[in-house]
This record gives C-alpha cells, structure tokens and sequence, in this order.
C-alpha cells in the first residue's frame, strides 16, 4: 500500500488544478451544440433540394399531361392543375404558346420555404433535331 503520498510506482501523485475541473464538460457541450446547429443546416438544404426537385418532377408531369390535352382539344391548365394537386403541388402559372406546348409553373411547400419550378412539354418543332 503506497504511503506519503506516493503511487505504487513509486512517483509522487500528480493533482489537477482546481481552476480545470468541469472544461471538458464544456469543451463537450461546444461541440454537441456545432454539431446539432450543422445537422440543423444540412437539414434544411436537403429539404429545399429535395423540394426543388419534387417541384420540377411535377411540373414535368402536369405539362406533359397538359401538352396530351391540348392534342385531344380539352382545357389544358384545368388538367395541369388537376395533376399537380394529385400531386401534392400546385399550378401557379399555366399558358399554351402556340403549336401545342404548354408551359407549367409548379410550386411545391416544404419545410425550408415554396419549391417552384417551371416545365414546357409538347410537339416538337418541324424541322428541329
């Protein structure tokens, strides 16, 4: 058993100093809060992309879907519309430019905000490759 304040090594034993206890309690906490605000972050980017992205699928399918309907003589918009509510999006903005081809702008809410994209479908252009 060691005696007079030694260890069994037999080098005396070394105390921290009073002022240091609890720091990496601290040190800790700094970093648990980085990394929760940086999860935070990527969180919401991802939300937003993923947004984006269900966005332009929507308004890729209503103006295809519209493009269809104008081919057969119906109301274009109204079927855009339709679809993207089927969807889970809305039409924010629908138009036929002439030779058939439509174009869609579709919004889609997300947790980072409104998601919008914008889509045109219809005949190819004589001539064009």
């Amino acid at each position: 058993m060691p005696t007079g304040g030694r260890r069994h090594g037999g080098g005396p034993v070394r105390r921290r100093p009073h002022g240091d206890d609890g720091a990496v309690t601290v040190v800790l906490a700094a970093v648990v809060a980085v990394a929760l605000v940086l999860a935070a972050v990527l969180g919401a980017v991802a939300s937003a992309h993923t947004g984006r992205l269900r966005a332009q699928t929507v308004a890729d399918l209503a103006a295809l879907a519209a493009a269809e309907e104008v081919r057969r003589g119906g109301d274009a918009c109204a079927t855009a519309r339709q679809v993207a509510a089927r969807n889970g999006a809305r039409v924010v903005a629908c138009s036929t430019e002439g030779s058939g081809v439509v174009r869609v702008d579709a919004v889609v809410r997300t947790g980072a905000g409104d998601a919008v994209a914008t889509a045109w479908a219809g005949p190819r252009p004589r001539g064009a490759r």
